[in-house]
């Protein structure tokens, strides 16, 4: 505006007038909400200790949830990526499982409002806005990418917590936060196990006996051996697999330690493990787990319940689960 002053010098009036400049905008942000990106939502990925390091495991992405972000005044700012805590340069920022460092890390990839290419972490640029635009996070996304890096696999639910951030300068001085790249809900799991279906649905022939060859302390024929196959397991170590041969109701009314026969009277098949301990009907039996292609070794005999055993054939189904934990 231009104000006028009057003043009265010796008798004759002047008038003068003087200029005020409008106020400067002032360059930079203002944050108005924080936006959160969870990597991994509810997310499991099976990993194994033989990935090859730098072998991609999971790739993804997380959108923004549209929200006003900054309101900036003109000029240009450095918008910057940058991760929560130091990462050596050209590395993926490492993952921990319990505190523990998880043998995989992840790479981030920010495309923003602007589109263009995806800028990886940590990145710089430069963004010039004009007065009072706006930041939203409509078309914001952050892909993710989870490498195999050097060391033992760590299985659990990743550590989280946010592991990135956005910030901006800000109107004022010093610089806003307004993304936060978080882990959510990820978890490593070991492979699934599982066994051949041959040897689960195999038939055991126990032999022919005569009654003479009861007479034994144990009462009992000699043991025949038979093995169930795994199939597919990567990682058994610190697993452990559960094996409940039959129910309660295959167990013989006379000894229930052995499953019932029908055909020979007073003997029951008596089913144990690889160091012929009695396995019992319908109660689970747990070992160590094995790796793919090895076997449980299992014994099976028959053995007198009661005096005096009498001949007669059988065959005798008995079904079998597998647990492993």
């Amino acid at each position: 505006m231009r104000p006028f002053f009057r003043y009265v010098v010796g008798g004759a009036i002047l008038f003068a007038g003087c200029h005020v400049a409008p106020a400067m905008a002032l360059s930079g942000c203002v944050k108005r909400n924080l936006a959160t990106y969870q990597i991994g939502q509810t997310t499991f990925v099976d990993v194994y200790n033989d990935i090859e390091p730098g072998t991609m495991v999971r790739a993804g992405e997380a959108a923004g949830e549209g929200q006003l972000l900054l309101v900036c005044g003109a000029g240009t700012v450095q918008v910057r990526g940058r991760w929560q805590g130091a990462v050596p340069e050209g590395a993926p920022y490492p993952l921990s499982v319990n505190g523990k460092p998880s043998g995989f890390g992840v790479r981030l990839y920010l495309r923003d409002d602007e589109g263009g290419d995806p800028m990886p972490f940590p990145h710089t640029f430069s963004r010039t806005f004009t007065e009072g635009e706006e930041v939203r996070s409509d078309h914001d996304t952050i892909r993710y990418e989870i490498f195999r890096t050097e060391g033992p696999v760590e299985f659990g639910a990743v550590d989280a917590g946010p592991i990135a951030q956005s910030n901006v300068d800000r109107q004022g001085g010093g610089m806003v936060v307004f993304r936060s790249m978080e882990i959510y809900d990820l978890v490593f799991r070991r492979p699934a196990c599982s066994m051949t279906s041959e040897s689960l649905n195999q038939d055991v022939h126990v032999g022919d006996f005569n009654a003479s060859n009861f007479a034994t302390p144990d009462r009992a024929t000699p043991w025949k051996a038979f093995r169930l196959t795994v199939k597919e397991c990567l990682e058994p170590i610190g697993l452990v697999a559960g094996f409940v041969f039959g129910s309660a109701s295959d167990a013989d009314k006379d000894d229930p330690r052995l499953f019932s026969l029908s055909g020979p009277e007073n003997v029951g098949l008596e089913l144990g493990d690889s160091d012929k301990k009695t396995i019992e009907p319908g109660k689970e039996a747990r070992f160590n787990a094995v790796g793919t292609g090895k076997d449980f070794v299992f014994n099976v005999r028959l053995r007198e319940t009661k005096p005096t055993v009498r001949g007669g054939t059988f065959s005798r189904p008995i079904t079998v689960r597998v647990d492993f934990m």
